[in-house]
């Protein structure tokens, strides 16, 4: 027995004993939240593809109507969803706060899911205005994700499952960008044609809302049939901070709070070098590079297996170094920030120097997603670290002012390119992405925290915080 061990059970004389397996309900969340954002990008993603193949019938099925939709109409299109996805966030971590997360997450998925399977007619029959509004109120549904999963992880994880945890389940944007852009191409040379693309999407996310339906759970105390071992686990993990439902939400607290606005700083970075990845880079593979539909739906795709493949052992690696006590929390969440948008920044700033080199851009492309990995280990999990309580509302502020920015930068992509084939202006937008990127992580590396917020609880007492630290401590020395 190690010294740690020791000093473990001094503190903790009595700690519950986990159940063993795959198939933890815990874990059941976890899978229900990973194929959640699998869907939430199958549907985010599947019009940035189509739109190369709804606006010009070149290696299409020349079977279906071709929209004459502009580039700067394309980025008004494209960033609509995200006007959306800004207008919800905060609200939707204070609405977990208050209502079944279960059943919230339940509405918003059918909601986003019935609205692809409107896009088609929307945009053949409304025009391009009418899929935007479609887009908005999809935006709006998908809102809803992101804080109430970290709601869920607050009530569902033990602390030191966590890092693993939220990348886990965030990972499935990952792969669900992967399985989107690769098979967006395809169905849209397929004899579905670009429809297709929205309706299989579509389904698949109401066959989500089945499962979850049956399988979800706002909390281990309201499951029906959970192991009563794994439920007194996990409570007696959460014993510190087990009512946060009953807390109201400490506003002024949180709004004159440092760390939290670095938090918002380095998800605005962030936030804008995703979009113009995540929404552009297909344009930028048909327009400069030259390769078909098929093509660029497989070389979009490429960058996100890439992030999916490195974000698990990136992840492992995160609890590792803070189990084994090799490096402060704080220390890891700013170095895995740094990876994240320095390494981004560098790799895309680096497409002003390869020209219309395919090979060159899309190596360069793939290694700036990459860098992507270390965000899920990074600042994107340290809403737990500052409040458990509040993670959602945190999420939900610092996810929504993110928006801002994932909203100006497709934008900026219109007023900035007006020859699609020219690469010096698409070199422009790179240079300024990096920017934006290199600044959101100063102002985290400057200004962030991972301490325990003294707003976290009512009594905001030094005791508490360290009843907090004490208890990490615990259950990492259990882990190890």
């Amino acid at each position: 027995m190690t010294h740690l061990d020791v000093e473990a059970e001094s503190k903790t004389p009595h700690m519950e004993k986990d159940v063993e397996g795959w198939f933890k309900k815990r874990y059941i969340q976890g899978y229900m939240l990973f194929f959640l954002m699998f869907m939430a990008f199958s549907l985010r993603l599947n019009l940035s593809v189509a739109i190369v193949a709804m606006t010009n019938k070149k290696n299409a099925n020349l079977d279906f109507q071709e929209l004459d939709w502009d580039l700067k109409t394309r980025s008004k299109i494209l960033s609509s969803f995200f006007w959306g996805y800004l207008v919800i966030q905060l609200p939707a971590g204070q609405l977990g706060q208050m209502f079944s997360v279960k059943q919230l997450l339940l509405i918003s998925n059918i909601s986003c899911a019935l609205l692809a399977l409107l896009t088609p007619t929307a945009a053949i029959h409304g025009g391009w205005f009418l899929v935007c509004v479609i887009r908005f109120f999809q935006g709006i549904s998908q809102g809803f994700y992101v804080p109430l999963g970290y709601t869920l992880t607050s009530k569902w994880v033990p602390i030191h499952e966590r890092n693993r945890f939220v990348g886990f389940f965030l990972n499935g944007a990952t792969i669900g960008a992967v399985v989107s852009l690769a098979s967006a191409g395809m169905l849209a040379s397929s004899s579905g044609g670009w429809p297709s693309v929205f309706y299989v999407s579509g389904s698949l996310n109401l066959l989500w809302a089945a499962l979850w339906w049956q399988l979800g759970a706002d909390s281990p105390d309201t499951h029906p049939t959970i192991d009563p071992r794994e439920r007194d686990y996990i409570n007696e993990d959460h014993a510190n901070f087990a009512q946060s439902e009953t807390y109201p939400t400490p506003w002024k607290a949180i709004f004159t709070s440092v760390p939290v606005w670095s938090l918002i700083g380095v998800a605005i970075g962030n936030g804008w070098g995703f979009a113009i990845i995540l929404t552009q880079i297909p344009a930028y593979i048909n327009s400069v590079l030259g390769f078909n539909i098929k093509e660029n739906g497989l070389l979009s795709a490429l960058p996100y297996l890439s992030l999916w493949i490195c974000s698990f052992p990136v992840c492992w690696l995160a609890d590792l170094l803070e189990e084994r006590n090799i490096l402060s929390t704080v220390v890891i969440r700013k170095l895995y920030t740094s990876c994240c948008l320095g390494g981004g920044a560098v790799m895309v700033l680096s497409l002003c120097l390869v020209e219309n080199n395919a090979v060159a851009a899309m190596t360069l492309i793939t290694v700036a997603v990459t860098f992507m990995a270390f965000m899920f280990s990074g600042f994107n999990i340290n809403h737990l670290d500052l409040s458990p309580n509040f993670a959602g509302v945190l999420m939900g502020l610092c996810n929504g002012l993110e928006n801002v920015s994932t909203i100006i930068g497709p934008l900026s992509v219109g007023w900035v390119v007006s020859d699609p084939t020219s690469s010096d202006q698409w070199h422009l937008v790179f240079a300024i992405t990096a920017m934006v990127s290199l600044l959101g992580n100063a102002i985290y590396v400057i200004f962030g925290s991972a301490e325990l917020q003294p707003w976290d609880s009512p009594s905001g007492s030094k005791n508490s915080k360290e009843n907090y630290r004490n208890r990490v401590r615990t259950r990492l020395s259990i882990a190890i």
